[in-house]
């Protein structure tokens, strides 16, 4: 079993939609065994031209896990309401 991250970058469209969706999903993510490691605003680039205004990082214990939260009734309503919140870009890697 290999630790994984969830790398997301998030474009808010409905702020009162994702502040419901932020405190609603965070009990399901626990209850699955992921965490989050990162939630960053304000970021500055360095080089290139990405400049999210919002990234999040989550740590899951494997790729199993993460596919399971995601795929689990306890977060389909607010993956469903994340929808409308906002667009997510995600992307997961092996932590080293």
């Amino acid at each position: 079993m290999e630790p994984v991250l969830a790398l997301m970058e998030v474009h808010v469209k409905d702020k009162e939609k994702f502040a419901q969706y932020l405190k609603g999903h965070l009990p399901t993510i626990d209850q699955y065994g992921g965490k989050v490691v990162l939630r960053s605003e304000g970021i500055e680039s360095i080089e290139g031209d990405w400049l999210p205004k919002l990234f999040v990082m989550q740590e899951w214990p494997s790729v199993d896990a993460f596919r399971k939260w995601y795929a689990s009734k306890e977060y389909q309503p607010w993956k469903d309401l994340r929808k409308e919140a906002c667009d997510l870009k995600l992307t997961l890697v092996r932590k080293l």
